[in-house]
């Protein structure tokens, strides 16, 4: 089987040939590209041999989103700039009815950007941010989806990516988890309208991702328990999944949700959801679960995808402590039915790339299931 049927084996509760691999290089990919250490045979389209010589599953860099989208009546400008040595990036949304500033700081030895500043702060932040919604146009754009189709073959299986619930839009993009608190404590109705205008604006990129050609939509949450408790879970996010879910699903689509962190108190709320499957399991030590207590963590039926340690692929760890939490996962959940492996979050810029295929090999080897 290759490894798109495999993916799909388990989706569709049939036994693959062997467990599901998959890698998330991204981070990797695009830092190699910056510092100019990329192989020259995995540059452009060579991303595909990447995975194709690694021996892994694509699934992150076959992520797309099967809409356009554009805040009518808004004025975006993005600049960068230098400050103190430091390089930033201020983008700001100008409306009729207020501005939204965000600024960035680009971080060299992590070739990423991180928030110095979220755009929403307060009150009058979260109307501006209504507003926008209020004037949100969408449009269907399943082009790249059925270019990446033919492009990625049985290497990589596309995925359509709404915009995360609201709520964790919120907490991951507009005003982050501090803002996020204190308005809830300070404004709690004026959150409650901000996340309801944001969930009916988006209705049109739904409906496109249950018409788009790919079989997999991802909600790409970031969840952990160290922010979202199973109460804020029930009150801010099992309302939109109640909706999404049953439209997504009544279109033929498997659905799995991105938690790449402590995931203790979150599995099994996320699992009454009725989505298919959790996403980036990271398990202990650089998690809260252990390999051994994932299952029962999760109940019976929630598919789990993940259980290797992103952290293992740095030079900072000894290659055996990736090999024996690989083995671990293989050996404990080989028969389980609802199990596939994968990177949990991404291979990091000081990643070792041939310990991906060292995993490869080890699935090969043990992760070969009895017909």
């Amino acid at each position: 089987m290759t490894p798109n049927e495999r993916l799909l084996a388990v989706f569709q509760g049939k036994q693959p040939d062997v467990i599901p691999w998959h890698a998330d290089l991204t981070y990797w990919y695009n830092a190699q590209r910056v510092w100019d250490r990329l192989p020259e045979a995995w540059r452009g389209d060579g991303v595909r041999r990447m995975y194709t010589d690694l021996r892994a599953g694509c699934h992150e860099h076959a992520l797309f989103n099967p809409w356009r989208q554009e805040f009518e009546g808004t004025e975006t400008t993005v600049e960068t700039y230098e400050e103190g040595g430091v390089q930033l990036q201020r983008t700001q949304w100008h409306t009729p009815v207020g501005s939204l500033t965000q600024i960035k700081q680009y971080e060299p030895q992590a070739a990423t950007w991180a928030y110095r500043k979220y755009p929403v702060a307060g009150q009058e932040d979260l109307r501006t941010l209504r507003w926008m919604y209020e004037h949100l146009k969408v449009t269907p754009n399943f082009g790249p989806e059925e270019e990446a189709l033919e492009f990625w073959k049985d290497w990589g299986l596309p995925s359509s990516v709404p915009p995360r619930s609201p709520m964790a839009h919120l907490i991951v993009i507009w005003a982050g988890v501090t803002n996020t608190s204190y308005a809830l404590a300070d404004c709690p109705e004026e959150v409650e309208r901000t996340l309801w205008r944001m969930h009916e604006a988006e209705d049109p990129i739904y409906e496109a991702c249950a018409q788009a050609p790919a079989p997999l939509v991802y909600f790409g949450e970031n969840i952990t328990g160290e922010v979202v408790s199973p109460s804020l879970f029930d009150r801010y996010y099992r309302p939109f999944y109640a909706q999404r879910v049953p439209q997504l699903h009544a279109a033929g689509k498997f659905i799995f949700v991105h938690v790449d962190g402590a995931f203790r108190n979150i599995l099994k709320p996320l699992a009454a959801t009725g989505v298919d499957c959790a996403q980036s399991l990271t398990p202990a030590p650089v998690g809260d679960v252990p390999v051994s207590e994932m299952r029962q963590v999760a109940g019976p039926d929630l598919i789990l995808w993940g259980g290797v340690p992103a952290a293992f692929f740095s030079p900072l760890y000894p290659e055996q402590a990736l090999i024996d939490i690989v083995l671990e996962c293989l050996r404990r959940y080989k028969h389980d039915g609802k199990f596939m492996l994968c990177v949990c979050d991404q291979v990091p810029p000081d990643g070792v790339i041939e310990r991906v295929r060292l995993v490869s090999e080890l699935v090969e080897e043990h992760g070969v299931l009895d017909r």
